[in-house]
């Protein structure tokens, strides 16, 4: 544990000090080992990202392009909710034009059926239904040559460099394609979608009867989430997402999981998931993943708030010499878990004075830490004072006298009776020379 330390702190020294960590982190990325990484295999890309921390933590050939599969469902959540988010209850007539216009897995609508956007959005999500989505995209863009348009604007506008859209439905294209980094920033953006995340939580979506069906269970086609499908890959704490596969494209996965005892959840991405040896490696290396994140990184304590830091000289005061200082608060870190505090995290304080002034009140912010994980900048702390510290009265009198004695007040007082007194020895000595001289005179 390295421990650095200055005094007399200005602001100037602080934007320094931050800027100096924010120049080290762009040259010197801080280091990351959190334990093992967990070893893909079977699959073209992969990542690992926590929400929490912003924080992409593990990847595996992230930039290579891959087909995307069933992911294209969660642009489709995008364009979809930007086009009606505010109106899911809106009624939509299926036509059979819609549905000539899909092939793939569907819920099996009707020419003239009757459906809300909110029940087709359901449908899209948890089944992963191409007849909803191919009504959604003509139902919110007017045709599904539109509401491709728009989806390649929406990665534009999320700044995806590696992703091309040419259908809603995720059918095999070679002309279509992501990566897995790209994958991920389309599902942080549909994890803010209010509710998007509970609706793909759902084991079943549980669709009321429509003026040409009776009442539908849809099942969720995410093996993580729901045991209908394929019951070997269910995973405690996930929270959904969407998972397919094309025959071209393999198996995909865009999974988020969370554990509510330490309050991290994470998205775990796999494009181009083999089937082999009756294991689907789209899941298999979800699962390797996760494993990996919730018992290799978490949120380590850096800072204590019973912690000494350092200790402040203290005057005026009979019953203490100094004063130590601590946090202000505990600190935790998201870190991996076997970080060495030791020897990879260091620290730098600063104290505002160099000596501290009596009264002192426990708690007086006096300085502030900084922590560092290897080069990173990761945080910074106030510094308190731990204890009261009463002021002496006779040195607070003997303090005043002395600074009435450094006063201007005071020296200008005595120079001008200095003078003053030179005069009158002047003008004494002047007036007795007189006296002397006419006494001298009269003799």
């Amino acid at each position: 544990m390295h421990f650095s330390f200055k005094s007399g702190i200005t602001a100037k020294s602080i934007l320094s000090s931050v800027l100096a960590g924010l120049f080290c982190l762009l040259l010197f990325p801080a280091p990351v080992r959190a334990m093992t990484p967990p070893t893909l295999e079977r699959c073209s890309s992969a990542c690992l990202y926590n929400f929490e921390n912003d924080r992409m933590i593990y990847e595996y050939k992230s930039q290579d392009r891959a087909f995307p599969a069933s992911t294209v469902k969660l642009m489709d959540a995008l364009v979809v909710w930007d086009a009606l988010g505010d109106r899911m209850d809106t009624q939509i007539t299926i036509t059979a034009e819609m549905l000539s216009q899909y092939v793939g897995n569907s819920i099996d609508f009707k020419d003239g059926e009757i459906v809300t956007a909110r029940q087709l959005f359901n449908c899209m999500l948890v089944n992963s239904a191409n007849d909803a989505a191919v009504i959604l995209a003509i139902a919110s863009a007017g045709s599904t040559e539109a509401f491709v348009e728009r989806m390649n604007q929406k990665a534009e506008e999320l700044g995806l460099k590696a992703t091309v859209y040419t259908n809603c439905t995720g059918m095999h294209d070679p002309k279509m394609f992501t990566t897995a980094w790209d994958t991920a920033q389309v599902a942080k953006a549909c994890y803010a979608i209010p509710g998007l995340i509970d609706i793909t939580s759902q084991q079943s979506y549980d669709m009321a009867p429509t003026n040409l069906s009776p009442a539908r269970e849809v099942f969720n086609r995410n093996a993580m989430v729901s045991k209908y499908y394929n019951a070997a890959y269910s995973y405690d704490g996930a929270l959904g997402m969407n998972a397919g596969a094309t025959a071209q494209g393999g198996y995909t996965l865009a999974a988020v999981a969370r554990d509510n005892e330490n309050d991290l959840t994470y998205l775990a991405v796999v494009l181009g998931g083999d089937e082999a040896e009756g294991q689907i490696y789209s899941y298999v290396n979800g699962h390797r993943m996760l494993d990996w994140a919730f018992e290799a990184w978490s949120y380590v304590p850096v800072l204590k708030s019973t912690q000494v830091i350092c200790e402040v000289p203290v005057r005026l005061s009979s019953a203490m010499d100094y004063v130590t200082l601590a946090p202000d608060s505990t600190m935790t870190v998201f870190l991996p878990t076997d970080t060495d505090l030791a020897s990879e995290v260091s620290y730098s304080w600063h104290t505002y004075e160099d000596e501290v002034t009596a009264p002192v009140e426990a708690g007086e912010e006096a300085g502030v830490i900084t922590v560092s994980y290897g080069n990173e900048l990761i945080g910074t702390c106030k510094l308190v004072t731990t204890a009261s510290v009463p002021r002496s009265e006779f040195l607070f009198f003997l303090d005043r006298v002395e600074d009435f004695t450094k006063s201007r007040f005071f020296k200008g007082t005595i120079a001008a009776a200095v003078l003053l007194a030179l005069g009158y020895i002047l003008i004494t000595a002047f007036m007795r020379e007189k006296r002397i001289r006419k006494i001298s005179r009269r003799r």
